[in-house]
């Protein structure tokens, strides 16, 4: 088995953005904590239902942009300690906390921008073959279509012809559904149980599981992309 993890370089640019988004959410914080004592606050400032307009908006403002530098250092801390590992059965995405893993006839393609080899990102592609014939009918587009037929087609078809093509694209819906379900499931906790909803949050892999991302600073990411089309080559 092969393990590729972020790389020195990768490590390095993780650790200042750490150091950013700890300073400004010590700064945000600090100042949001301040106008929510309404230390500053002013008799002539506008009130409504109680609330400082002068203290309260800032200070709400200010709290958002110090949770939002913590979820964003969480997901740099995830992906800074993820590990890729490649065997001859399948792809491996390890965190602490979860595991997602695909085996090879899984996985459909791999797409790589044409760019700069170090600057150039790359997803992995995964179809279930058993419901590949559904997936190029998405949900929401599905949905739409059941509500309203287009007009030129429905002046030529029958009632029953309408009736029987909204049960097909009710079964394609539910069908690609259940095809997603799946494909959210593979994403487990290291013992394999699974992740609930809460924890889902905390991993923007779990997110969508059907793109594994496989970021620049992945360590000997060249060789990384060649083992894994080597693989598919011959899946």
């Amino acid at each position: 088995m092969k393990i590729y993890r972020l790389s020195r370089a990768g490590r390095i640019r993780a650790g200042v953005v750490l150091l950013t988004l700890a300073v400004i959410a010590l700064y945000s914080g600090r100042k949001a904590l301040g106008l929510w004592s309404g230390v500053s606050a002013k008799p002539s400032d506008p009130n409504l239902f109680g609330l400082n307009f002068n203290t309260t908006v800032p200070a709400f403002f200010l709290s958002l942009v110090a949770l939002g530098c913590l979820a964003t250092a969480w997901y740099v801390i995830v992906e800074m300690l993820s590990e890729v590992r490649l065997d001859e059965s399948g792809i491996l995405l390890y965190a602490p906390g979860y595991r997602l893993y695909y085996r090879w006839n899984e996985i459909s393609a791999i797409d790589v921008l044409q760019e700069p080899e170090e600057d150039a990102p790359a997803t992995l592609r995964v179809a279930a073959p058993s419901d590949a014939e559904t997936t190029a009918i998405l949900p929401e587009e599905a949905e739409l279509e059941e509500d309203e037929e287009p007009d030129e087609v429905a002046a030529f078809l029958s009632e029953a012809d309408l009736r029987e093509n909204r049960r097909l694209r009710r079964r394609q819906v539910q069908a690609r559904r259940r095809q997603l379900q799946a494909i959210r499931a593979r994403c487990t906790r290291p013992d394999g149980r699974a992740l609930s909803p809460w924890l889902r949050v905390l991993y923007p892999q779990a997110w969508k599981p059907d793109y594994l991302l496989l970021y620049p600073a992945l360590e000997d990411r060249p060789a990384l992309i060649a083992e894994i089309e080597r693989h598919l080559a011959t899946a």
